[in-house]
């Protein structure tokens, strides 16, 4: 018999546990000198690597496999909306 309940429903309190834990963690982080603008220039500069190392593997593999230019396009845009999705995983938001 299948179950009723729903597992992505947290309740109130456990919630509000993860919130704090959550805050405080990043609390930590900015108090080691990590502040908030180091953090976005640090996670700026990280995007900007992954992507670039990203693209430059589909484009390699693009032109191994002598694909036509369409296809560069769409790859390259493949991978930054993958990095944009990475970014709003549970570590990065």
């Amino acid at each position: 018999m299948p179950s009723t309940d729903d597992d992505t429903v947290l309740d109130p309190e456990t919630e509000a546990a993860i919130r704090r834990v959550v805050r405080e963690e990043l609390d930590q982080r900015d108090a080691t000198g990590l502040g908030g603008v180091l953090r976005a220039i640090s996670q700026f500069g990280s995007g900007f690597v992954i992507g670039a190392i990203g693209i430059a593997t589909v484009v390699g593999i693009l032109i191994a496999i002598d694909a036509p230019p369409a296809a560069f396009v769409v790859g390259a845009v493949g991978v930054l909306l993958l990095i944009a999705y990475g970014w709003r995983l549970p570590p990065f938001r």
